[in-house]
Parts: structure tokens; sequence; C-alpha cells
């Protein structure tokens, strides 16, 4: 029997089928959703996100009055040469924002924690050898301290010109990432003071070999350049992105130290950089979704933003592979890599310089071959590498 029943109390001349007022049933945010639903990353850092009206993609709030002695404005749109339709359509596709990223780094350091004790308990650093961890925990990558802390400066100039404030959160992150990194390797060296030497944790030696070293001349070279002369904060996100991490930041930290220190009996220096390769992970993320997503694909500047990292290869590539250029003597080195069976340094840049093409070039388009790169490395090894 067919269901007769009807809501009481309601007059039958106005029981009529109607249309819906609304028949669009998604909820209309304050900003558009990276994903099906906004997510709590964006609903933190766009909630009163304020911009001038000259930042494409912002609602317009107008200019702004202060000014830096000399007349630079306080917060402008030449403050990159890169253009966008939409610069608010930027996300970290991770959606790290404050509260899981400090959450992240208080795991990542009780992690550390637990593992000094257990190298102490177990008396793990007597299998390693005096020399490595003298020389190459001590000073090396002591050295490696310093270059991490004038990453994280160079950076700092990005955390007050970006437009948006997802890209400057991501910027912030990764900053925080290069001086987290320089304080794990310190308390490695700290820990290896207190149970062997207390020269190990001592700053000085790898202070001068970071400063007057000729091994570290390439890398010190480029960092001073990319804090000195980083003026555009997109370029400097770009030329360490896609240029100098993923060329010399690969083949010291991973290639030399976390690869060759089991070979060495040193268990702990591949558990104390794994951080840094988490944050590498995390950069490449965001990175990859700002040149690619938002800047070459945007569909009025893409064209121009390609030319425009050609220009910025050109600049800062030369300076990447010197670095790694004079970095490989370490690989040579008879004191510290004695009869191992290890390849050349030329040919671990070999594979190195194949995966840049494979999976960095492509985003702009770069028309850099790895026999350009391989030509950079010959070059300044010819020219007479440091001893």
């Amino acid at each position: 029997m067919a269901n007769t029943y009807r809501r009481s109390l309601l007059n039958p001349e106005y029981d009529l089928a109607r249309e819906p007022l609304e028949t669009q049933r998604t909820a209309v945010h304050f900003a558009n959703p990276y994903r099906r639903r906004i997510s709590e990353y964006e609903s933190v850092l766009l909630y009163a996100q304020p911009n001038p009206d000259w930042i494409r993609g912002g609602i317009g709030v107008g200019g702004w009055s202060t000014r830096f002695p000399g007349g630079r404005g306080a917060w402008e749109n030449y403050f990159t040469e890169a253009r966008c339709t939409d610069w608010f359509a930027f996300r970290d596709p991770e959606g790290r924002w404050q509260k899981p990223y400090v959450a992240e780094k208080a795991d990542e350091w009780r992690t550390t924690s637990r593992l000094f004790s257990s190298v102490a308990s177990h008396s793990l650093h007597r299998r390693a050898d005096p020399t490595w961890i003298q020389k190459v925990i001590g000073e090396q990558l002591g050295a490696m301290v310093l270059h991490d802390y004038g990453l994280f400066m160079a950076l700092t100039s990005g955390i007050r010109d970006s437009l948006v404030d997802t890209l400057r959160v991501a910027i912030v992150n990764w900053a925080l990432d290069f001086l987290d990194s320089a304080q794990q390797i310190q308390a490695e060296k700290v820990y290896l003071g207190q149970a062997i030497s207390d020269s190990i944790a001592e700053l000085d030696p790898a202070k001068q070999l970071w400063l007057h070293g000729p091994v570290f001349i390439g890398a010190r070279t480029f960092v001073e350049h990319l804090w000195r002369d980083g003026y555009d904060h997109i370029e400097v996100v770009f030329a360490l992105a896609n240029i100098y991490e993923p060329l010399f930041g690969r083949f010291a930290r991973q290639e030399y130290f976390y690869r060759l220190a089991p070979l060495h009996g040193d268990q702990l220096t591949p558990q104390v950089l794994w951080p840094s390769l988490r944050s590498t992970e995390a950069a490449n993320t965001w990175t990859k979704e700002l040149f690619d997503r938002i800047l070459v694909a945007d569909s009025e500047f893409g064209t121009y933003n390609k030319q425009l990292m050609a220009w910025w290869t050109q600049r800062w590539l030369p300076r990447a592979v010197d670095a790694v250029a004079d970095f490989s003597v370490l690989f040579e080195s008879p004191d510290i890599l004695p009869n191992k069976a290890v390849e050349s340094p030329r040919e671990i840049f070999e594979t190195v310089a194949a995966d840049w093409i494979r999976d960095v070039a492509p985003i702009w388009g770069s028309d850099v071959t790895a026999a350009d790169l391989l030509a950079l490395y010959d070059k300044r090894t010819a020219a007479g590498r440091p001893t």
C-alpha cells in the first residue's frame, strides 16, 4: 500500500513541487582549498592574509606607507623577478605549519636523545676508526655546521619578502631545518667529545677548515654569494632547491658522510644526518609545487618564468659544480679512505648529475645536459683542484 502520510498543519494549496533555492551544496571558503575541503593548514595560514593591491590573486587593501632608509618599500613587488597571476594559489602539499612542524622536530630530537643513550650504553663508538672520528666528524662534518648556518641566514630574506603567508611559512620551516641540521651535527660532536676526546667537540678546527680549507672553497663561495647577493627571495629558493642541494648537498651529505660512515665503523653519523635528508624531501615537495605548478604553469607568465629560471641556472650552476669538484678531493684521501671499495668521485658525480637531469631540470625545460655538468666538473679539476 502506498504511503499516503502527509505532514499535518500544512495548507494543501501550497504543497507544490518547487525548485530549490540553491542546488550547489559546496561550502564557500575564504580561500580556495588545495584539495576538496579546506584544511587546518589553510585555515591557520590564510584566515587573515593582508596584501597590497598589487599582489596578484589577492583582494587588494591598498599599499604601505612605511619605507626603509633610502626609499626602499617595506614590501614591494620588485622583491622578485618572478611573476605570477595568483601568488595565493601556492600551497605546501604536506601542509606543514608551525604546530606539525614543531611536533616533528620534537620527535626527531627525542629520537636523537635515545640514539645517543643507546650508543653510549653499548659503547658502539669503540669500533669506529679514530682517524674518521677525529678528522671527518670533528673537522669536516663540523665545517658543515657553519655551512648549514650560512644557508639558514641566506633564507631569512625570503621570510621577510615573500608575498603570501603560505610561502613564507614554507621558507621559515626550511631555514629552521638547516639550523636544526647544524645543531644535530654539533650535538653529535659534543657527545663524541664526552665519550672519546674533548677535542672532537671543539668548533675552532672546523671553523678554520670552513673559512680557509681549500676543499670548501666552492661551497663557501656559493653560500657567501647566496647570503650576500640574494636580494630576490625566489631566486635564493631556486638556487638552493634546484641547483645547490640536488648537486652539492647530495654529493656531500649522502655520498660522503652518510654513505661512507659505516665503512669506518661509524653507525652514529647516518642516524644524525637522517633529519637533514628528511628536510630535503620536504623542501623538494613544496619547491616543486612553487616552480612547476605555480610559476612555470602560470597561464600568463609561464614562458617568462622559464626564461628567468634558465638565466638563474646559468648564474648558479657553475658555482655549485665548483663546490662539488673542490669537495671531491676528500674521496681520494688515503688517510681517510685507505683501501675502501668506492667509486671515483667523478663516477659518483656522474650519477648525481644524471639524477639532476632526470628529476630537476625538466621543471623549467632546462637544456643543460649531463655532459655539460661533467664538462664543468672536469674544467674545475683540470684547473688544479685544492689539496
